[in-house]
C-alpha cells in the first residue's frame, strides 16, 4: 500500500526518472540558449514533443484519435525543421516494434501515417504547383551542409545568389563522383558528433550519466519504456550524421540523451529500492544538474557577449547623418532598423572596385563594416581599422567596444589605396581590424605583427605587452620570443632578453637573425666569447646595421680577420642597397 502511495504521488522510479529529466533540461545550455533565441528551433521541438506524447502515451479514453495527432503533429514538426522528418520513420518502426493497446499494429501505423499525410499533402502538393519542393535545397545544394567551415556560405558570393549557388554540389552529384568518400565521411561524422555532444552539447557529467543510463537500458528488463525513445533518437541521430555538427542541428537529440541520464538515475531504485541507493542517485543529480547550470550561465553570458549591440550606436549615429534618401550597405538589417533606413545586402566580393559598383547600382550611400562582417566577409577585414585610408570612404561612426566602422561612401570609392599593395602595410592594417574580434587562441599571429610595429615606432612596452599575449597561446613560436628579446633590449633588461633570444633559437636554431641578436645580448652582458660563438657563422645572414657594427669591432679585438670583413662587407652591402 505504501509503495503504491509513493508510486501516485510520483515517488516511484517513473516519477524520479521524470524528476530527473525535467531537472537535467532545464540547466542544459543548448536548451536554454534557444529557449529565448528568434530561431524556428523550439518551436519545431515542442511539436516534437507533442507528438512523441500521444505516439507513445496515447489518452486511454482515445488511442486511435491520439495516433492521428501525433502524426499531425510529426508533420508540423517537420516543416518547422526538416530534420524532423525522421519522425515519420521512426513513428512507424516504434508502433512496429512497441505495439499499442485495443489498436493492431496495422491499424496504429495507419493512423499515424494519415496523419503525417493529412498536414503534408496539401502543402507539398500546394509548393510544388508553384515549382518549389519542401526540403529540395537540402538535396540540392548538399555540400552546404557537409562543410564546418564558414567559407561555405558561397550563397553570398556575386554577382548574383543563382549564380553563386552553382558553385554547390547536390546530395547526386556527391554520391555520383564519390559515393565511398562520402561514406567514409558520414561514418567518420559518427564518433566525432558522439565526442562534440559530450563535450559541449550535453557537458560530460551528464553525458556521463546518459552512458551509463544506456548500458542499463540495454542490460535491464525493466527499462521504463525507453526502448521506442531508444529508436527514435537513434534514427534521429542517424538524420544529422551527414551534417557538420552544431549545437543548434543537435538540439532534437538533448531530450532522448538526458532521457538515458535520468534512467540511470532512477536505476537505483528499480533495482534496489534502498534509501541509500536513490540519496546517491541524487546526489549525482544534483552535481550533474549543478555543473550544466554553471556551464549554461557562462554559455548564456557569452551569447550575451556577442550580441550585435555596436548597431544600437551605430544605429543612431546613422540616423543623425542620413538623408530621407540615404541607403546603408550591411551583412544584417540592425543598424537599418535602428535608422530607420532601407538595408542593401552585403555580398561577397573579391576586389574594392566590386563592392563599389554594387553600392552605386543599390544607390547606397553609407557603408557598415563591423566585427561580424569581418568574419564573414574577410575579404575586407582592413575596413575595421579606421585608420586604414580608403580612396572614397570616410570615417563617419567608429565603435570601440565592438569594432565597428561606419563609412559614407563618396567620389573616388572602388580604387583601391596605395598601402594595399604593400603586403606588409596589409597585414598591420587586417591585424588592427582583426585584434579584438578573432578568438585569443586565433589572433595570436595578428598581435605578433602590432607588436613588431610597436617595435618599429621605438614603443617596447606596449610590443611587449601585445607578445606576452601571443605567447599565451603560442609559446612555440620564435618570431614572438625574438621580438620579446628585442623589445628588452630596448629596455636594458639584457638578462631577461638574452633568455627570450636562447627560446627562439631553441625553436629556430638555423635562423641568423636569432643568433645575431642573441649574440648582441651576450655582448651587453659583457660576455664577449658568447657573443663570438653566437655570430660565427651566422654572419651572411645577418641585416642589422648595428649587430654588424658590434661584430666588426669585436672580430677585430679578437683578430679574427676573416669574420670581421665578412661582417665588414655585410655593412657596406646594407647601405649600397
Amino acid at each position: 500500500v505504501r509503495r503504491r502511495a509513493m508510486a501516485s504521488a510520483g515517488a516511484g522510479p517513473a516519477g524520479l526518472m521524470a524528476l530527473a529529466f525535467a531537472a537535467l533540461l532545464a540547466v542544459n545550455p543548448t536548451f536554454d540558449r534557444y529557449g529565448y533565441s528568434a530561431t524556428n528551433d523550439m518551436l519545431a521541438l515542442g511539436l516534437t514533443g507533442a507528438s512523441l506524447l500521444f505516439l507513445l502515451a496515447p489518452l486511454e479514453d482515445g488511442p486511435r484519435r491520439g495516433l492521428v495527432l501525433s502524426g499531425v503533429l510529426a508533420a508540423l514538426a517537420a516543416f518547422t525543421r526538416y530534420s524532423a522528418v525522421a519522425l515519420l520513420p521512426a513513428g512507424v518502426l516504434a508502433l512496429l516494434f512497441w505495439p499499442r493497446s485495443r489498436v493492431t499494429r496495422g491499424g496504429a501505423i495507419t493512423r499515424f501515417v494519415a496523419g503525417f499525410l493529412i498536414v503534408a499533402l496539401p502543402w507539398t502538393a500546394f509548393a510544388a504547383a508553384r515549382g518549389h519542393l519542401p526540403g529540395a535545397p537540402l538535396l540540392q545544394f548538399f555540400s552546404f551542409y557537409t562543410s564546418p567551415n564558414s567559407n561555405r556560405s558561397v550563397q553570398d558570393l556575386a554577382p548574383t545568389t543563382p549564380d553563386s549557388l552553382r558553385a554547390y554540389r547536390s546530395l547526386g552529384s556527391m554520391l555520383g563522383h564519390d559515393p565511398a568518400g562520402l561514406v567514409r565521411t558520414m561514418l567518420g561524422h559518427i564518433p566525432q558528433h558522439l565526442e562534440l555532444e559530450a563535450s559541449e552539447t550535453l557537458g560530460w557529467p551528464a553525458a556521463t550519466l546518459g552512458a551509463i543510463g544506456l548500458l542499463f537500458a540495454i542490460l535491464s528488463r525493466t527499462a521504463l519504456g525507453l526502448g521506442p525513445l531508444l529508436l527514435i533518437g537513434a534514427i534521429q541521430f542517424l538524420t544529422l550524421v551527414p551534417v557538420f555538427h552544431s549545437d543548434r542541428y543537435a538540439l532534437p537529440l538533448v531530450p532522448f540523451e538526458l532521457s538515458l541520464a535520468a534512467f540511470a538515475l532512477a536505476m537505483p531504485r528499480v533495482r534496489a529500492r534502498s534509501r541509500a541507493a536513490a540519496l546517491l542517485a541524487g546526489a549525482a543529480c544534483v552535481l550533474a544538474a549543478a555543473i550544466s547550470l554553471i556551464r549554461s550561465v557562462e554559455a548564456q553570458r557569452e551569447v550575451r557577449r556577442l550580441l550585435p549591440t555596436e548597431t544600437l550606436e551605430a544605429g543612431r549615429a546613422l540616423h543623425r547623418l542620413a538623408t530621407p534618401a540615404s541607403h546603408v550597405i550591411a551583412r544584417k538589417g540592425q543598424i537599418g532598423y535602428y535608422a530607420g533606413l532601407p538595408v542593401a545586402p552585403f555580398p561577397r566580393f573579391a576586389r574594392l572596385a566590386e563592392l563599389a559598383d554594387y553600392a552605386r547600382s543599390a544607390h547606397a550611400d553609407f557603408l557598415f563594416y563591423s566585427w561580424y562582417e569581418a568574419q564573414l566577409r574577410p575579404e575586407f577585414a582592413w575596413l575595421l581599422d579606421s585608420t586604414a585610408a580608403t580612396p572614397g570612404l570616410e570615417v563617419v561612426h567608429a565603435t570601440a567596444n565592438k569594432k565597428s566602422v561606419l563609412y559614407r561612401m563618396g567620389d573616388g570609392f572602388g580604387r583601391d589605396p596605395d598601402w594595399l599593395g604593400d603586403p606588409y602595410q596589409l597585414r598591420l592594417h587586417q591585424s588592427r581590424a582583426l585584434v579584438g574580434v578573432l578568438p585569443d587562441s586565433i589572433a595570436a599571429p595578428y598581435r605578433i605583427t602590432l607588436a613588431v610595429d610597436a617595435l618599429g615606432k621605438d614603443e617596447p612596452a606596449e610590443a611587449i605587452e601585445e607578445i606576452d599575449q601571443a605567447l599565451r597561446w603560442r609559446p612555440a613560436e620564435p618570431l614572438a620570443w625574438q621580438v620579446r628579446g628585442e623589445a628588452l633590449m630596448k629596455q636594458g633588461q639584457g638578462r631577461e632578453a638574452l633568455e627570450s633570444f636562447t627560446r627562439s633559437l631553441a625553436l629556430s636554431p638555423d635562423d641568423p637573425e636569432v643568433r645575431g641578436d642573441l649574440g648582441l645580448a651576450k655582448l651587453s652582458l659583457g660576455d664577449s666569447a658568447g657573443a663570438a660563438g653566437a655570430w660565427r657563422g651566422a654572419i651572411g645572414g645577418v641585416t642589422d646595421v648595428q649587430i654588424l657594427s658590434e661584430m666588426m669591432r669585436l672580430f677585430d679585438k679578437l683578430g679574427d680577420d676573416a669574420r670581421a670583413d665578412s661582417a665588414r662587407a655585410g655593412w657596406h652591402r646594407h647601405f649600397k642597397d
